[in-house]
This record gives C-alpha cells, structure tokens and sequence, in this order.
C-alpha cells in the first residue's frame, strides 16, 4: 500500500509543478500577451513566492492538526481552481492575483508528501522515497514545456491553464477515494503522537538548521526555475522550440539526481552506516558538485550549457530530497509537517527576496552570471549548517510538557 501512496504522492507533486513551471516557460509569450517587462515578471514571481510563504507556514501546522488526507485534498482543489482561473485573465494584475492563490494552497504540497513519507515508510526507505514523490518536480519539468509549447501553437496559453487544472481535480477524487492514513505506522520514529506548535518547534535547533538550509539553497533552484527559459532566450538566443527541448533534458537529469542519490543514501544506511554519515556524505557529494557545475555552463556551445546545467539541476535535486528527509530522521511524524512549514516559510521567503524581485532589477545591469555564481555555493553553507545542528541525529522525544534536554537549543 505504501507504493501506492507514494504513486499518488508523486501525481500531486507533478502536478503541483507544473502550475508552478507554466509562467516561466510561457514568459516570452506572457510578456507579450500581458505586457510584461522583466520587474514586472519578477514581480509576478515575488507574489506567488511571498504567498507560498505564508502559506507553509500555515498548511504545515493545519496537516499536523487535520491530517495528511484532508488537508492535501482542500489544498490540491484550491490550486487547480486558482490555476483554472489563470485562464481568463486579461491584466497582469489579475495574473498576480490568482498566482498569489495558487502560491498559498501549493504550500501544502511538500509537508503532506514528507509527513505522509514519515508515515508510511521505515528510516531506510525514506531517502528513496522522498527522491521518488521529489522526482515529481523533474517529471514535470519533462513533460511540461513541450506540452506547453504544442497548447499554445494550437489553442493558445490560456489553454496550458485550464488542462492543468483539471488534472488536478481529478487527482483529488481519486485521492479522497483510495488514500487511507495508517492505524499502525512503519517507522519507529512515529510512536509519539503529540504535535508541536510553531513556538515549540522553533525550540529544537534541528528546526533551526532545516530553516537555515532551506533559506541558503532554495533560492538556486527559484531562480533556476523563474529565469533559466529566459537565460536561454535572451542570452543564448533559442528559440521556443529550442528550449522546449533544453529544458526537458535539464529536469530530467535533476530527476535521475534526486532518486539516484535517496537510493545511495539507503544504501549506505543498510551497510551499516549512521544515520548523520551516510545523510552528510551525500548531500555533501550533492554540494561540491553544483558550484563546479554552474561555473562550467557559462559560455560555450548550446548543448555544452545544457549538459552542465544538466549536471547541476542533478546535484541539486538530490541534495533537496536528502534535505526533505532529515527533519522526519529526527522529529516523529505528528510533527513533521509543522517543521517542514517552518523551512518552506524561511526558504520562500529568501527566495522572494533573492531569486524573484532582485534578479528582475539586477540582471537587466549585471547579467546572470554573478548571481549564478553566487547562488551555487550556498549548498556548501547548507551542509555545514546540517552538520552542526543535526549533530548525530539523534531523535527527538516529545514529551507531554517537556522536551529531550539534549535536543532543545540552550
């Protein structure tokens, strides 16, 4: 049962990504269509980030409280709707407006998918299994700009929305229908059930470190995502066609990252090896390839740029899914949700900050490369952080009025 629930779990993901990936993609037909000048774009981007935000900080708490079920299920329909209604915009106002929907409810996406992880899955398998729902990312990325690009030839963009759309309704129906939480759960770590609030969670300094990785490696990837069709556009000069098969190959590799690596990890774990050495040692492996990788996609031929970048969206995919997994490595799953919120929240918010609203005002001056640059060794950042607070990965005990005196920051 729990392959299936990994299946549909990996569906929603697809799906939350490709209402995400559309803007980006149909960015040189949007800008066009809607009049958008690359401050503005990025400040349609800066929307659904700042909206996204708040709302892992607050979908996280609601699926610890509510549920894995419900709570996925509500926010599933709410973004197919927002998503839905991108189609009948005729401002980049109304744009923004629905995007800031469609950010909000897409917060649930990752909480529910870790927790339902937690859930269902025993330590060894959590890796891979957080690399196989995250590979939903890349299979979206895949599938998604050249589906794109064939709706717009023949029925227009708007119609990319609305087909979105009603996947996602669909895939809530047979949610609600075939998805049961467990009576009894795989993983030892599950065994207390007491949620934590905000203030609580906010005690333990692994919380801490997944906030302060995620603010240090997301914003990469947001940038990736909002910039690099528009990096290939106007730097490298392709044409849509083009980039409707750069980017394909691109998540693809970042795909193959995020599985190829969860599996490494889980296999290192079943060797015999601990917890916090066989996390560090991949995602670390993760971290020393992403800069090395950008650095060699600036400049040279097309299909050079796209192999390295390749390269990078591999090493990044992979590091993000071990990243996922660790907060369920040391916290039981009753809290999961509320610390991934806390790190959603930290993440979206730098990544507003940093890969939306900036860019659009320092690209036009600089160019793409020195934020490119910059942005590639925060991975090296984030694994010292991890390394610090997680410690040995020690679990962490929720007692009914207090907490393990080892864990709680001092």
């Amino acid at each position: 049962m729990r392959w299936i629930v990994l299946a549909m779990l990996l569906a929603v993901t697809s799906i939350n990504y490709l209402d995400r990936l559309m803007l980006s993609v149909l960015a040189p037909i949007l800008r066009e269509s809607l009049h958008f000048s690359d401050s503005l774009y990025g400040n349609i981007s800066g929307v659904f980030q700042i909206c996204y935000a708040v709302g892992f900080l607050f979908m996280g708490r609601l699926l610890d409280r509510y549920g894995t079920k419900k709570g996925l299920a509500i926010a599933a329909a709410v973004w197919s709707l927002a998503s839905a209604m991108h189609a009948s915009v005729t401002s980049a106002a109304q744009f923004g407006a629905w995007r800031g929907l469609l950010g909000f409810s897409e917060g649930a996406n990752f909480p529910a998918c870790t927790k339902a992880v937690a859930e269902w899955f025993p330590e060894e398998e959590r890796a891979l299994a957080t690399g196989i729902f995250n590979a939903g990312v890349n299979l979206a990325s895949v599938v998604g700009p050249p589906m794109f690009v064939a709706l717009t030839a023949h029925f227009g963009w708007r119609a990319c929305f609305l087909s979105v759309s009603l996947a996602g309704f669909i895939w809530v129906a047979v949610w609600l229908a075939k998805y049961k939480t467990p009576t009894q759960t795989l993983s030892t770590t599950n065994a207390p059930t007491k949620t934590l609030t905000t203030r609580e969670a906010l005690r333990f300094r692994q919380t801490w470190g997944f906030m302060l990785g995620k603010a240090l490696v997301d914003p990469s990837f947001f940038f990736l995502l909002f910039w690099l069709p528009l990096y290939f556009h106007d730097v490298m000069h392709l044409q849509m066609a083009q980039i409707g098969w750069a980017l394909p190959f691109i998540y693809f590799m970042s795909g193959v990252g995020s599985i190829t690596v969860g599996w490494l990890s889980g296999f290192l774990l079943r060797r015999g090896w601990s917890r916090r050495r066989s996390r560090i040692t991949s995602i670390l492996l993760c971290a020393i390839i992403v800069p090395i990788a950008i650095w060699n996609a600036l400049g040279g031929s097309v299909t050079h740029t796209v192999i390295w970048f390749s390269l990078a969206a591999f090493a990044h995919q992979a590091f993000s899914s071990l990243a996922y997994t660790m907060p369920g490595d040391v916290f039981p799953s009753s809290a999961v949700g509320t610390v991934q919120g806390l790190g959603g929240f930290t993440g979206s918010v730098m990544s507003v900050i940093f890969s939306a609203v900036l860019p659009g005002y320092l690209i036009p001056v600089f160019g793409y490369t020195p934020l490119l640059i910059t942005f590639s060794f925060g991975y090296l950042a984030a694994v010292f952080v991890y390394s610090r607070t997680y410690g040995d990965f020690q679990r962490v005990e929720l007692g009914t009025n207090e907490f393990a005196p080892a864990i709680v920051l001092q």
